[in-house]
């Protein structure tokens, strides 16, 4: 180590951080006794404490070991249009409701580049908030593995198998919505059906496309899905379009959200299509557009506030105490919401 020479100078802890070859975090962490800094490193932020002769402020240090009164909403988003949609919207409303009633500020952070990753993963590493809600997070980023080494709670929005995500998670049973949806065109004669599955990066999609393999089983075949990059409503037109050379075979199309079945409605239209008549078109999420559809959209309703809450809730019992195992799952209910398309 190099001995700091400026002897006018009171040491900080970015000194001590510079001495010992760690970060910043690093020697917060070994100050407030987190058992979350190896040995070695630990040995290292001692010799550097020593050598520049560091005295923690006490008020400081204090300061730091009480609660910062934040909980932060980190929201991962592949494409802008994820911000507004309505099931998104909802859930940071009832979670921003029931953290704001426990008396803490919720802030929202949002990832969309490789660079506000690295921002997040900074601002972590400094224990900015008290505990932490990982939005929409994508099945192949890995945004996740900035929260393996904090100290504060996390809970994730959706499950996932992914091993390297040791967090509780809240999601909705989307694979049995799914499934029961299909079951039902399928026990209302509707056997010709076709999928538009959700991007692949959003485990709601896989768990989405799951339920509507199983509801087929052995009539299952992937010939018939088409994999869509987003959420959006371009997204159908451009499935029926796909679709055009089969559509004289089908009598139903199940789509992973209501915007993508929104699309598909409208570009059968322009092939000369009825729905449901000639084609039925199923949904999911029972969004406000499902409403406004033409015809009105008979699709699964999720309860996107109460998701948000139920998230605030587990979060606020982990930051008070609660013992929650990490692969703990909080499914939540859907519903099917019978209208016109099918």
């Amino acid at each position: 180590m190099n001995t700091m020479t400026n002897a006018g100078k009171k040491a900080t802890i970015r000194d001590v951080a510079k001495l010992a070859g760690v970060s910043y975090g690093t020697v917060s962490r070994f100050l407030n006794g987190s058992a979350h800094v190896s040995p070695n490193a630990a040995e290292r932020i001692a010799r550097a404490i020593e050598e520049a002769r560091y005295t923690p402020n006490q008020a400081a240090r204090s300061l730091a070991q009480q609660r910062t009164q934040t909980i932060a909403l980190v929201i991962q988003v592949e494409s802008n249009e994820t911000l507004i949609q309505a099931s998104v919207a909802q859930a940071m409303t009832g979670a921003n409701q029931t953290i704001g009633d426990a008396g803490y500020q919720m802030v929202t952070v949002i990832a969309n580049t490789e660079a506000s990753t690295s921002r997040i993963a900074q601002l972590v590493n400094s224990d900015f908030a008290d505990g932490y809600m990982l939005f929409s997070l994508s099945e192949d980023d890995a945004l996740a593995a900035a929260f393996l080494h904090t100290d504060r709670p996390v809970v994730m929005s959706e499950v996932s198998d992914r091993a390297d995500r040791p967090f509780p998670a809240v999601d909705f049973a989307n694979e049995d919505g799914q499934q029961e949806m299909t079951r039902r065109l399928l026990d209302a004669g509707r056997t010709r059906l076709a999928y538009v599955c959700g991007p692949g990066y959003s485990p709601t999609a896989i768990n989405r496309f799951k339920g509507f393999q199983k509801a087929l089983g052995s009539r299952f075949s992937e010939r018939q899905v088409y994999f869509s990059d987003d959420w959006e409503m371009t997204s159908g037109e451009m499935a029926a379009v796909s679709f055009q050379p089969m559509l004289g075979e089908l009598d139903g199309i199940v789509c992973a959200n209501d915007d993508i079945a929104i699309g598909v409605i409208s570009q059968l239209a322009r092939f000369g299509y009825r729905v449901p008549e000639d084609i039925a078109v199923t949904g999911f999420d029972d969004s406000p557009v499902a409403m406004l559809s033409q015809p009105k959209l008979t699709t699964v309703r999720q309860d996107s506030q109460l998701h948000g809450r139920t998230m605030a809730d587990l979060l606020l019992s982990m930051m008070q105490g609660a013992t929650v195992k990490p692969d703990y799952v909080r499914l939540l209910p859907t519903t099917i919401v019978e209208r016109q398309s099918a």
